[in-house]
């Protein structure tokens, strides 16, 4: 999918969102779009896009990884 066509998506989404709380955390996020993330979580992050692919363990969710299907 191109841009273009990822905008349109997101622009016919947008004009059908009838929650007003929905809207107002979009246009939070339009005027602030990097909210504070802990220290914690970016060390985690920072961690993880360091990680070498090979070393990683594949799952498709968190509850498959901890056997809690």
């Amino acid at each position: 999918m191109t841009i273009e066509q990822r905008k349109l998506e997101l622009i016919t989404w947008i004009t059908a969102i009838q929650d007003e709380d929905l809207l107002e955390r979009i246009e939070d996020f339009r005027h602030n779009p990097r909210p504070e993330i802990p220290d914690a979580i970016l060390e985690l992050l920072r961690e993880s896009s360091s990680a070498k692919l090979e070393d990683c363990i594949e799952h498709t969710s968190a509850r498959e990884l901890l056997g809690r299907n």
